[in-house]
């Protein structure tokens, strides 16, 4: 089995900064994507911490191995950046999303909190293995698709869980196969609030892993790059 991965950020034609950070590790294999709280200080900072923290704690293919020990951690990185929040962001703190893989033999195990996405296309096509943690989604997923209809916008896209903030939340956990001729892709919602499925799925069955996020990040910015948008990609042969 051979992966190759990569992985790219930018800052998109609308804001003044870049708040997303992602990991391309191969050789520890751990991959992430977080994406900066909006309406919080010091966004670039915690997407930052979150993935440094997530290297810094796994040395080698030996660490971290297990469901538990990646939920463990995951809550550990969040109470570093509460930490951290406290010191430079005040009484409000700050806050990212976070979305991390871990390889552990032939799957990765996913730890994820906030509304950045995590996907698996196999012959099954693209399918969306994260749910986003959002005052939007978490009605539809309770009362129906009919449940947001008349919510503002706004609302819709109001997480529920992130990193950084001082409240107790569950960690999602799961695991991805890693079967020869899949792909994974972990992306910020700079790039699923701008492209449509269809031409991501399009798009990651034409193109390799470096030329995938390069254009999944260029189509994002040509539909408006109102957000900053970063993705990885890793393929399976």
């Amino acid at each position: 089995m051979i992966l190759t991965s990569h992985g790219h950020s930018d800052v998109g034609f609308v804001r003044e900064k870049n708040e997303d950070s992602f990991l391309v590790d191969e050789h520890r294999g751990i991959y992430a994507v977080a994406d900066g709280v909006g309406g919080l200080p010091f966004g670039a900072l915690a997407s930052k911490l979150a993935v440094q923290f997530f290297k810094s704690s796994i040395y080698d293919t030996d660490d971290c191995t297990t469901e538990q020990e990646l939920r463990l951690l995951a809550h550990s990185i969040h109470h570093n950046i509460v930490e951290c929040g406290t010191i430079v962001g005040g009484e409000n703190g700050i806050g990212c999303t976070f979305s991390g893989l871990r390889q552990v033999g032939d799957k990765m195990v996913f730890v994820h909190v906030g509304d950045s996405s995590i996907y698996i296309h196999d012959e099954n096509g693209l399918n969306k293995v994260s749910k986003c943690h959002t005052l939007g989604d978490e009605l539809i997923d309770k009362h129906g698709p009919d449940a947001a209809i008349d919510m503002p916008e706004h609302y819709m896209h109001t997480l529920t869980r992130c990193m950084g903030q001082d409240i107790d939340f569950e960690v999602d956990i799961g695991e991805i196969a890693m079967v020869p001729g899949s792909s994974i892709l972990i992306c910020s919602d700079g790039i699923t609030n701008m492209i449509e499925l269809p031409e991501i799925e399009k798009m990651i069955n034409e193109l390799d892993p470096t030329s995938l996020v390069h254009s999944l990040i260029d189509l994002a910015n040509q539909n408006g790059g109102t957000d900053n948008s970063t993705a990885v990609c890793l393929k399976i042969s």
